[in-house]
């Protein structure tokens, strides 16, 4: 990987980054100085298996005498069933470590269940905001190992766990410091396996948190690195994402790809994703979330450019994306050509699972979340909530900027 962006990776303050052929080595030399004996992985169905992952990684702890077991019933959107299932798992196992291998369904069920296992409780009472570190501010828990197959939501990199409630029919969010991953492993090779749609949706993923990021200019001081974080996530994306479905196992793509991912997640560890975050953030079975944030993202542009600070933020991503980039609007319709190259329909009419009855509702309800609407790069008053989250959900399902 790209010396630069090593040290870039190595600027985040949060996790331990190991990347490429190292990443194995550095893994087993990380359970051997910790006296790990036993391991629990979790994976995918498939996935880990497909890719090669969980092979290679079986290997590396093999060689150091350490047992481990798996568990590998994770379906693609977590449900709160499952990790109280994963949670029996590590009851049964009494392991000294966890690792996830997988995409970000994995990672996020892996630090809830892990979570729960060793600060007890019901997983209810972890939703919201580091309910763990602020009831108990003097204890410190043991963090799930990551090891991410796909390259889209930096869970590697977060304290963010995303469950689905299926009782409620929407996805919860637990934010808790305490389940940031302190080593995550960054193996290229392992995201080969991707299918074309997998590939193309988790990066759109990166690219949204990365553009959305960069976009709040209300987070600027939260971390001084993290716009130069988002910049090159972006770049990394729009330059890799295309040779990537071209050849899948062009690995010169695959780490760029697997950079942005990460880079893209210590973004919004620090900064707030906006709008199309918020509005598609219960969309779970109806659309690729990567896809649904992609496409939402420029109507939700096009009403922050109304803030002058925006339209100058807006600027620095000059030469970006193909096209045009002498003002602000060029740059946003720049980002709608990119999607449109990479064969993505930016019009969510043209997704049969969202329909307009879904995007009253969205509106609605997204628009409740007082804090989500403050943070936004234009902040949306919460009493005109309805009326403008209508107008950028109308627009991205006319596909009107």
């Amino acid at each position: 990987m790209n010396i630069d962006i090593l040290d870039l990776l190595d600027s985040y303050p949060d996790t331990v980054f190991s990347c490429g052929d190292a990443a194995l080595i550095e893994f087993s030399a990380l359970l051997q100085s910790s006296g790990t004996k036993k391991i629990a992985f979790f994976t995918g169905r498939n996935s880990a298996d497909k890719s090669g992952a969980l092979t290679k990684i079986l290997s590396a702890v093999s060689s150091f005498n350490v047992e481990s077991s798996r568990f590998s019933e994770i379906e693609e959107e977590p449900c709160i069933e499952t990790v109280y299932r994963m949670l029996d798992f590590l009851k049964n196992e009494n392991p000294d470590a966890v690792a996830a291998i997988g995409g970000g369904s994995i990672m996020d069920a892996a630090k809830a269940a892990y979570l729960l296992y060793q600060a007890g409780g019901t997983i209810d009472g972890y939703f919201g905001m580091n309910k763990f570190s602020t009831r108990f501010p003097e204890k410190h828990l043991k963090k799930v190992f990551c090891f991410p197959i796909t390259s889209g939501t930096g869970s590697e990199a977060t304290p963010y766990s995303n469950i689905v409630d299926k009782k409620a029919a929407v996805k919860k969010l637990i934010v808790e410091k305490e389940i940031i991953p302190a080593a995550s492993f960054l193996i290229p090779e392992f995201t080969m396996s991707m299918p074309s749609a997998v590939t193309k949706a988790t990066a759109l993923d990166a690219l949204a948190h990365c553009l959305e990021g960069f976009l709040n200019i209300t987070q600027d001081s939260n971390h001084p690195m993290a716009n130069e974080w988002a910049v090159t996530g972006i770049k990394l994306v729009t330059e890799n994402l295309p040779r990537a479905m071209k050849n899948p196992s062009n690995l010169i793509a695959r780490e760029g790809l697997a950079a942005a991912a990460c880079l893209g997640g210590m973004v919004i560890r620090y900064k707030s994703t906006g709008l199309p975050h918020l509005c598609s953030f219960s969309w779970f079975g109806r659309i690729a979330h990567g896809i649904a944030v992609a496409v939402l993202l420029p109507y939700a542009w096009s009403y922050y450019l109304a803030e002058e600070k925006v339209r100058q933020r807006t600027m620095k991503l000059r030469g970006i994306f193909p096209g045009p980039s002498n003002t602000a609007e060029d740059i946003l319709h720049s980002y709608i050509h990119f999607l449109k190259d990479i064969s993505v329909p930016t019009a969510l009419r043209d997704y049969p699972a969202i329909d307009l009855e879904l995007l009253k509702l969205t509106a609605r309800t997204a628009g409740e979340n007082k804090m989500k609407l403050e943070l936004a790069p234009r902040p949306v008053p919460l009493e005109k909530s309805g009326e403008v989250l209508g107008m950028i959900l109308s627009n991205a399902y006319n596909g009107t900027v």
